[in-house]
């Protein structure tokens, strides 16, 4: 049995906290012993303990008890906000130690030594065919808001758009180059890390450009964008987000695809749930599917149509 589930108090089972659970423990000791939330043995082991936990997979039922834990919902806020600043840390120092390699084929090396790489390139697959079930098979142009420092999920897509792993190597014609995507994100260090990582990798300019500013700014144009995505930390409550994906929405041509990363069962622990069927959000956006991972992946994938 979860020790999250036992300390919800889903079962009368007693839970054994190991001397980092992340779990069960007071949102005060908690916020006091991660005072420095930069990698070291002891966040890793927290973090990784509480991913563990979130990404297990119980009836509905059971789900719902723990999530409606007064407990849990106690902390949640302050959860939530921990495992954003947590990743953000995570980024940046592994940019800065990727951006370590010289040569391309060196920097390529560091990166797939990122503890959650392989999750990203799953993500990335399973994105990528979320994206043919709703009609687009060769994405040209794409946006990615939240990049971040370490803008892995463009990386990895960019990757397998070039070699295609479903159909094959799809070179750039006379009148089709190959795919670009733009990295959006606010913070103009975390812009300048990814850029620096970026020219370490030995991507071309001409295939991935970064852009410092609000998701919401006028300047980002998003006309001829194929399909826009909208990361998890982007917004923190569900107003906040739907109003982000409404600005950028507005941005975008009739017909494109906005994907907007969520979260579900007990991975609600670690990034908020998004509702992309409210009035306002389908008054311009047609959900096309979502798509929610069992495995190790976290997020869960909405795919909506701009009307």
């Amino acid at each position: 049995m979860s020790r999250l589930l036992a300390w919800a108090g889903v079962s009368r089972e007693k839970a054994r906290d190991p001397p980092y659970s992340t779990i069960g423990r007071d949102r005060e000791e908690l916020l006091q012993e991660l005072t420095d939330l930069r990698p070291s043995e002891t966040t890793n082991t927290l973090f990784g303990d509480l991913v563990s936990q979130c990404c297990e997979i119980h009836d509905v039922n059971t789900v719902s008890q723990v999530l409606a834990s007064c407990k849990l919902q106690a902390i949640l806020p302050s959860l939530q906000s921990l495992c954003s600043q947590a990743e953000s840390c995570l980024e940046t120092h592994w940019a800065s130690h990727i951006a370590q390699g010289q040569e391309p084929t060196e920097a390529q090396r560091l990166l797939e030594t990122f503890p959650y790489y392989g999750n990203y390139e799953e993500l990335t697959r399973l994105e990528l065919c979320a994206l043919r079930s709703a009609g687009l098979v060769h994405p040209q142009k794409i946006a990615f808001v939240g990049s971040g420092p370490l803008p892995l999920t463009p990386v990895c897509l960019l990757k397998a758009l070039k070699e295609d792993a479903l159909s094959g190597p799809v070179p750039p014609t006379k009148h089709q180059q190959g795919p670009t995507i733009i990295n959006v994100d606010r913070d103009e260090e975390a812009v300048a890390t990814a850029t620096t990582l970026i020219t370490r990798l030995g991507i071309p300019e001409e295939e991935m450009v970064h852009y410092c500013g609000s998701a919401d700014s006028q300047s980002l144009s998003l006309s001829s964008c194929d399909v826009v995505y909208l990361a998890a930390l982007v917004g923190v409550t569900q107003l906040e987000k739907e109003q982000i994906a409404l600005s950028i929405a507005a941005r975008m041509r009739p017909g494109a695809l906005l994907v907007i990363r969520s979260s579900w069962g007990l991975r609600n622990c670690l990034y908020p749930e998004f509702d992309a069927t409210t009035a306002s959000l389908r008054s311009k956006l047609e959900v096309a599917l979502v798509v929610h991972p069992y495995g190790k992946v976290v997020n869960s994938v909405i795919v909506t149509r701009v009307r």
